[in-house]
């Protein structure tokens, strides 16, 4: 009889067991990741709502996490740079060669002694105070850091418009298990994808097989988004007070770029460029942001005019430069290198290879001014 008990109950309960000591793991010696190390995605793009673009885009993840090559072996030979921001340092719908990091790594290799790596953990929608908690839980992993690269702000105002302009913020970084896709955190449960094991497994496969995702039909949601603002019935061409939003970027970006000094021995701040000038209606069709609300997962009909976020753009740069002078930080203003068309941006905030080649060119030459082996026209 005891036999058959064990039989029975041994695989359910080796399992239980299996999973709470998986769960012990994660809890102990479980680490931080924006991008799931060595993973490889393929996009092909809608070509109705992105015909600009590249109709095939490519990520691929190294074992630190970053968007960006694989780590040479001697980092101490190696001018490493780590770039940080939001979706317009992302670049998520552009291939991975054609990201203005890339084009910064490219740069610097062409002008440097020293190999250049450049590794991106930038991603959409993330507001400063939740890139400085993304910060905190990752940096230590970063080794050799010489160069930080911040590009923040826009974020902070796009939720603050989504949110419909509260009079206070409140603190409190959005959950890590939201903005990294790996994780020690739970919550954990008894179904596959909630399970400790599973998480486990997965990362192992990753590493060993490296799989490749594919996704079709990326960027159709703006086709939609587009035609909602075009529709919108309400157009709000002025905002409350901004000083509530404003005073909590700056908060955080100082805390963030004094975390970042302690780890790196420059941080630049490459102030977020925005596309102002005066639409057309044909132009105006072509941009699809700043609603109250969410666009991408609700219905909106009141959006704000782009003259009034080009207002607040305006501020959020000012005390971004105020607070890097005060930080003692570098600072990059990009406006004055960027010609104001869709040749450059493909949407109010985000670049098109043509313009992302600008961007990474502009930032090489800041950072190739301030080392010793690289010439001063890269």
């Amino acid at each position: 009889m005891e036999w058959i008990l064990a039989l029975i109950l041994g695989p359910p309960v080796a399992f239980v067991l299996a999973e709470l000591g998986a769960r012990l793991w994660l809890n102990v010696r479980g680490q931080y990741f924006v991008h799931q190390p060595y993973a490889r995605l393929e996009l092909e793009l809608d070509r109705d709502a992105l015909p600009d673009l590249d109709p095939l885009v490519r990520h691929s993840i190294n074992a630190d996490g970053e968007r960006g090559d694989d780590l040479p072996g001697d980092l101490d030979a190696v001018l490493r740079v780590l770039v940080a921001g939001g979706s317009a340092a992302e670049c998520y719908l552009l291939d991975q060669e054609k990201t203005w990091p890339m084009v910064v790594q490219g740069e610097l290799n062409k002008h440097c002694t020293r190999q250049a790596h450049v590794g991106n953990v930038s991603q959409s929608l993330v507001p400063c105070q939740t890139i400085q908690t993304v910060m905190q839980k990752t940096i230590h992993r970063f080794r050799s850091l010489d160069v930080i690269v911040l590009m923040v702000g826009a974020s902070d105002m796009v939720g603050w418009l989504e949110q419909k302009t509260p009079p206070t913020l409140q603190p409190g970084s959005r959950p890590m298990r939201d903005v990294c896709s790996e994780h020690p955190e739970g919550p954990f449960g008894w179904t596959k994808k909630d399970l400790a094991l599973y998480r486990l497994l997965r990362r192992l496969d990753a590493r060993i097989r490296r799989p490749l995702a594919r996704k079709s039909g990326a960027g159709k949601s703006l086709v939609k988004n587009r035609r909602m603002r075009a529709e919108a019935t309400t157009l709000l061409d002025e905002v409350p007070d901004p000083t509530p939003m404003l005073a909590f970027f700056e908060k955080h970006l100082r805390e963030l770029i004094v975390s970042c000094r302690s780890h790196a021995g420059r941080v630049l701040v490459v102030r977020q460029p925005w596309f102002e000038k005066e639409f057309t209606p044909e132009e105006q069709a072509r941009l699809w942001n700043f609603g109250q609300g969410r666009p991408y997962v609700e219905h909106l009909d009141t959006y704000y005019t782009h003259r009034v976020v080009c207002e607040l753009m305006g501020k959020l740069d000012a005390v971004a430069a105020r607070v890097a002078e005060d930080a003692g930080a570098e600072q990059l203003d990009l406006m004055p290198h960027l010609p104001r068309d869709f040749d450059t941006y493909y949407d109010f905030l985000h670049f098109t290879p043509a313009g992302s080649k600008i961007v990474g060119k502009a930032v090489a030459a800041a950072i190739a001014a301030g080392e010793q082996d690289c010439g001063k026209d890269g």
